[in-house]
């Protein structure tokens, strides 16, 4: 394939192709672009859950459209986050982008073809016996109601090709089109719309969690200064409830009692010093009779 070829593809289109590829061709859950679990959890591309009430193996895929975002991932170990909800990482790229020898240990590879995509290697699969809690009700509550908005989209899809067929029979196909790209243009928009929303939402979430954190960092600051107000006020003699200025007069008041104690230690010592000299001068002088 070309290199006009790989660059036509966007990565939010080449993740919903690969997911809708899934969905035709595989039994499998598919979820796209779905968190899992709160602000900062594991963020695949594309996640798929195989029809098997016997067999437990999600996979994780990761879109890639560049080199360079490729080798970014795999030197910073991205793609190993997937593994503690997944148990394969599967990356999925243009044809031609990378070379299976390129891989991660363990990590299997699929690229997108004219002729669609084609399965290059498969992932070393490990056993994942459940997903956390938070990631069940991510997977379940927004998968359900993006499944929904899906089908609304699809069903909608389906209108318009119908109202084009009978505008095309009675007025001809240039009066059918332009109605048509109408009806797809503000469904665009309202979708568009409804796109902008969910982001700010989760801006908003986020904004929210890294708010309680700066919030929970600065308790803990305040816990470890009031414990260590408490030690120095037992240190100095006081109660642990005494304030700032207690503690800044009892610490002025222990200093000035060293200072005091460093003025005995140079008098004692001035003291020995002439006690020294009397009792050298009391000694009989060479000669001097006992």
């Amino acid at each position: 394939m070309s290199m006009f070829t790989m660059q036509k593809w966007q990565h939010d289109a080449l993740a919903h192709d690969l997911a809708e590829h899934l969905r035709r061709n595989t039994s499998r859950f598919v979820w796209e672009d779905m968190q899992l679990g709160p602000s900062g959890s594991a963020r695949p591309d594309v996640y798929a859950v195989p029809f098997s009430f016997s067999k437990f193996c999600p996979v994780a895929y990761e879109c890639k459209i560049s080199v360079s975002d490729f080798r970014a991932d795999v030197t910073k170990g991205k793609y190993t986050r997937y593994l503690s909800y997944a148990s394969g990482v599967v990356f999925a790229v243009p044809e031609g982008l990378i070379k299976k020898s390129e891989l991660p240990a363990g990590c299997g590879l699929m690229v997108r073809g004219g002729n669609g995509w084609r399965n290059v290697k498969g992932p070393t699969m490990q056993a994942v016996d459940n997903l956390p809690r938070d990631a069940w009700i991510k997977l379940l509550i927004d998968g359900i109601a993006r499944e929904n908005k899906r089908t609304e989209l699809k069903i909608r899809q389906a209108c318009v090709w119908f109202t084009e067929r009978e505008l095309a029979k009675r007025h001809g196909d240039e009066i059918a089109t332009l109605v048509a790209r109408a009806y797809t243009a503000t469904d665009n928009l309202a979708d568009e719309i409804a796109r902008c929303d969910e982001q700010r939402e989760a801006i908003r979430n986020q904004t929210h969690h890294e708010l309680q954190y700066s919030r929970e960092a600065v308790a803990r600051a305040v816990e470890r200064l009031n414990h260590a107000q408490k030690e120095l006020a037992l240190s100095l003699g006081l109660p642990e409830e005494s304030t700032i200025r207690q503690l800044t007069l009892a610490i002025q008041d222990a200093s000035r009692r060293l200072q005091g104690d460093a003025e005995v230690m140079r008098l004692r010592q001035l003291f020995s010093s002439v006690k020294r000299a009397i009792n050298s001068a009391s000694e009989p002088l060479p000669g001097e009779g006992v």
